[in-house]
């Protein structure tokens, strides 16, 4: 329990001094991006984000002007697991819909420059991530895709 509360108090100093992309596992930059998300801080969503999180984020925040603003929501990620392939991480996860019935999740991140950024948010003609086999990580990230981002 006292890891528990440990964690949570980290990650909430993380989102609330959210001014460069810390150091975080994959997991971690999984949970901080979508509590930046589910609290409107899309500032501290963009420097977690690349690529098409990245266009992601800019959409929401552009639907979150004036007073029309989307209420703030708490998406806890559950059985959060990332697999690493070199500098890229596939992140699967649940998060319970309005009825409490458990969804899939995938997010793919890159590591940029030592820190990991969410890069993709749609996974929809994807196969899920159990039946990946050693080189389908290019399905998600084609190498040509990366080379005008990372230069």
């Amino acid at each position: 329990m006292k890891h528990l509360s440990l964690g949570g108090l980290t990650l909430v100093s993380l989102i609330i001094g959210c001014t460069s992309p810390p150091c975080l596992s994959p997991e971690e930059t999984a949970q901080t991006w979508q509590a930046c998300i589910d609290k409107n801080r899309f500032d501290c969503a963009r420097e977690l984000s690349t690529g098409e999180a990245l266009l992601y984020v800019d959409e929401l925040a552009s639907y979150n002007k004036g007073t029309d603003t989307l209420d703030w929501e708490n998406n806890v990620l559950l059985n959060l697991r990332c697999q690493i392939t070199g500098d890229s991480a596939i992140c699967s996860y649940h998060f319970e819909d309005e009825l409490g019935e458990p969804l899939p999740g995938y997010l793919g991140l890159l590591r940029v420059k030592g820190y990991w950024l969410v890069n993709r948010v749609n996974f929809d003609e994807l196969m899920p991530i159990d039946t990946f086999r050693p080189g389908d990580e290019n399905l998600v990230f084609p190498p040509d895709s990366l080379e005008g981002e990372l230069e």
